[in-house]
Formats: C-alpha cells, structure tokens, sequence
C-alpha cells in the first residue's frame, strides 16, 4: 500500500513539475513573441527624387520591430489618404516613408499636417558646430547631447550627456541664398526643427535653458542605442582627465577601422548591402 502511494505521489510531482515547465517555456515564448514583434510600414521601392508622387508604383510594404517603430512613420492603412501627395526629399531605396516628407495638402508652411497625434515639432537654436558644420538637413537622423552644470553634485560640474537618440529632422531653417547652387558655400542656418514626443519636447527646451545642446549625425539606418553605461551615465571632467571609457572605445575604434580594412581590400567589388 505504502508502496503504491510513493508512486501516486511520485507521478503527481513529476505532473506538477511537467506543468512548472511548460508554463516558464510558454512566458519565455510570449516575452520572444512581444520582443520581435512587428508593424507594418511604408517604404521606397526604388529610391524616390524630390517631386515624386505617393503612388502604388514607388512604394511597398516592409516590416520592422515594434520598438523601432514611431507614429512618423506611414502604415499601409495610410496609403489611400495619402495618395499623390508629393514626396519633398529625397528616400532611399528600403527607407521608411515619414509624413514629413509629403508635401504639405493646402501649404509647404503647415508643418502640423505633417505630424500625427502625439508628435511635436520643437525648435532648437544651432550653430556650425552644434549642427555638424551645417551638414544636417531635413530627413536625417541626430542623437542630442546636451552640455549643462550638474548642480546636484557635492561640487558642481560641466556634464555632457546624451538626452535622445534617432531623433528624427523635419526642418532646418533658411541655409542662406545660394542654397540650390552647388558650389556655393551659404549653406548656414540658425534653427534646426526636430520630430520629437511631449516629454522630449519638454527636456529639450529645459536642456536648451540650463546650457547648450550638440547634434550628432548618424546613419539612418543604425539603430542602436546607448546601453551599459557608466554609473554617472555621462562624461565629464574625470572622464576626460583620468581616460574613464577610453581603452574600451578605443578597442572598439580599432575593431571598425580593421574591419573596414579587411573589407576594403579583400572584396573591392562586392557592394555594401543596405539593411
């Protein structure tokens, strides 16, 4: 009898354990599932010039991760409406199409139709080297740094820090009256129009007050972000003086410039891939 029970009890753990299992195999599924999950958005067919309509013919749909994904972006379920509407800057083949880059429907000056609901314009003063030597134009990505005094520290500092990254340009201002001459050299502006959330709207502006901010361009299609950072979560006097960072980015530096090396002299005639 005793050794019967043993067994019923046996068979119940192994049960109990069996269900355990299962349902830590289902939560890690549901956690991948929503990790990868993904929107459907528009984007180039072919590479799309400057006064091209929004036709069925230059666009198609593409897939990318939930997490990437922003309201700036056109979704299928947008097309219709959208319709004809002339696309203003120039997009790559494979790059997502941006309401900002569609022609204004009554006026070019009506930079709210172009946003949806929960964006915001905002507007930053710049100079040449808070906007890359004036090589930032309207459809590039930025990160922003801003440059202010901690004053929650025991002795108060300069910090750089990284505020947001892949911040999206809607606008620059007037890049000086030569603009369409190539060999012109007025390509200056003062003001430079960013695609921003409420919320980044709001440390911007108090970035904006409390010290200065710098853009940095990047790759339209890199999208990492900034992960693993030092406990301070920003560069200051001691990062600078003591090389805090310096032998791991230089590394990483090192690993670049050998990669593209490798690439450069080993395969000259294969072209880089767009993601």
């Amino acid at each position: 009898m005793q050794g019967k029970f043993h067994l019923i009890l046996a068979i119940a753990l192994a049960v109990i354990a069996a269900l355990l299992v299962q349902t830590m195999v289902n939560s890690e599924r549901r956690k991948l599932r929503e990790k990868w999950r993904t929107v459907k958005i528009l984007i180039a067919a072919q590479t799309i010039k400057p006064g091209t309509p929004l036709t069925i013919d230059v666009v198609t749909e593409g897939e990318i991760p939930e997490q990437f994904y922003t309201d700036a972006m056109l979704t299928p379920s947008d097309f219709e409406f959208n319709r004809r509407r002339v696309i203003v800057h120039r997009i790559e083949r494979g790059q997502p199409i941006y309401f900002f880059n569609l022609e204004g429907q009554e006026n070019e000056k009506r930079l709210g139709h172009k946003l949806r609901p929960g964006d915001r314009a905002v507007t930053i003063n710049v100079n040449s080297a808070a906007a890359v030597g004036y090589w930032i134009q309207a459809g590039d990505h930025v990160d922003v740094l801003a440059t202010v005094k901690n004053k929650l520290s025991e002795h108060p500092e300069l910090v750089t820090v990284t505020i947001m990254e892949n911040v999206v340009v809607l606008k620059t201002g007037n890049r000086g009256e030569d603009v369409n001459d190539p060999t012109a050299h007025k390509f200056s502006y003062n003001t430079i129009t960013l695609l921003v959330n409420p919320m980044d709207a709001e440390r911007l502006v108090l970035a904006q007050q409390l010290g200065s901010v710098t853009l940095t361009l990047r790759n339209p299609d890199d999208r990492t972000v900034i992960e693993n950072r030092d406990k301070e979560g920003w560069t200051n006097i001691k990062t600078l003086l003591t090389g805090v960072r310096t032998k791991k980015l230089t590394r990483r530096r090192i690993r670049t410039m050998d990669m593209i090396k490798i690439f450069r002299y080993t395969q000259p005639s294969v072209p880089i891939q767009r993601r």
